[in-house]
């Protein structure tokens, strides 16, 4: 009998604290903040009931409190804070509560210098594949104003695609010297038949075959021969395109004799 009277008091007591509760709607707002804070899913809980609700992004929220009770608020960047809830925020039926923002210190700390290499500033182990680059060669200065120099002689052939002829400013850039086109020192050797095939490529086949004449599978031989005989790598050197062509326009039709008598 006792143990039901005792049974009924608690609910009874619970019952009546229940009642006494109030829900009360409030606002958090973040005093020392530069610029505007998500507040979606600030915790505000009520450490003597233990009761817990979320605020919205505006920081808008909802939750039953008796008088007394402490109020918690807690989110990731703003400072926790702890509320009593007191009289005239039962009988207004909100709270405004302020939050600070969170301020982390670092502590002192050693600062390495940069390695120029990104790698060892990661502390990272170079790749298989990044290893084999390396013993290959294929990141060092030669093999980088190599791969330069392959990407002026495509940008010059696309030039004589777009315009659809000579374009000498074009061969300019392309026999000036490496020192002055790539960022790196490297020098590279010039060689006798790449520069050929370049002139070849530059003026084209069709300014060969169609205004010079000359026959297709003569013309490696017809440069070939008007570099030999009228110092080409020198007017190269000296960048002297004019001569060049004058030579090659000139030396066309002898050429084209000497042909024709051999025939």
């Amino acid at each position: 009998m006792k143990r039901i009277l005792l049974v009924s008091f608690f609910y009874i007591f619970c019952i009546s604290v229940y009642a006494q509760s109030t829900l009360i709607s409030g606002k958090i707002i973040v005093d020392n903040a530069e610029e505007i804070i998500d507040l979606e899913g600030v915790l505000i809980e009520n450490l003597t009931t233990k009761a817990r609700t979320k605020a919205n992004n505006l920081g808008l929220f909802s939750i039953n409190v008796n008088l007394n009770d402490e109020l918690y608020i807690k989110h990731l960047g703003i400072q926790d804070r702890t509320l009593k809830v007191s009289e005239t925020m039962i009988t207004k039926g909100f709270v405004t509560i302020h939050v600070n923002v969170e301020v982390v210190e670092l502590s002192e700390m050693y600062i390495q210098s940069l390695n120029k290499d990104a790698l060892k500033n990661l502390g990272k182990e170079k790749s298989y594949q990044e290893k084999l680059n390396d013993e290959m060669g294929v990141v060092s200065p030669k093999f980088k104003a190599e791969l330069n120099l392959k990407h002026e002689e495509e940008k010059v052939n696309r030039t004589i695609k777009q315009v659809g002829g000579v374009n000498l400013i074009g061969l300019f850039d392309l026999f000036k010297s490496p020192k002055k086109r790539m960022k790196n020192s490297v020098s590279i050797k010039v060689v006798k038949e790449d520069q050929l095939l370049v002139l070849h490529k530059f003026f084209t086949t069709y300014y060969f075959v169609n205004d010079l004449k000359i026959p297709e599978g003569k013309i490696n031989e017809f440069l070939d021969y008007c570099y030999s005989n009228f110092n080409f790598p020198k007017l190269l050197n000296d960048n002297n395109f004019d001569e060049i062509l004058f030579v090659i326009e000139e030396q066309a039709p002898i050429y084209l004799s000497k042909i024709k008598t051999n025939e």
